[in-house]
Order: C-alpha cells, then sequence, then structure tokens
C-alpha cells in the first residue's frame, strides 16, 4: 500500500484552474478519516466526501 504525498496533491489543488480535486480513497471510512487529518493540518480548505471519493476545494473568495 503506498501512501499519498498530501503536500504535493495540496499543491496541485492549489494550482488546478477549477479549485477542486476529487480523490478516490479506499473506503467511505478511510475518505472520511483522511478529509478531517487534512482539515486540521491544512487552512483554507473545504473538504466532503461522497462515498470513497475525497473532493478537496479552495474556499471561495
Amino acid at each position: 500500500m503506498s501512501r499519498r504525498d498530501w503536500p504535493a496533491i495540496i499543491r496541485r489543488l492549489n494550482e488546478s484552474s477549477r479549485g477542486e480535486l476529487r480523490i478516490r480513497m479506499g473506503s467511505p471510512g478511510s475518505a472520511q478519516v483522511t478529509r478531517c487529518r487534512l482539515l486540521a493540518e491544512w487552512r483554507n480548505l473545504e473538504a466532503t466526501t461522497v462515498g470513497a471519493t475525497l473532493v478537496l476545494r479552495l474556499p471561495e473568495s
């Protein structure tokens, strides 16, 4: 099992034109846990889950 490079993913989110990334996680539970961890670590980040998909967004200005 490989670990995700979350700092690189957040950089990719900041550079994206849409301001949104969808990341398929292993299960709905892992998506929820990851969402909580990311929100605790990064400011100016919106994160939701749709089943096992983690949806990361930049807040609208």
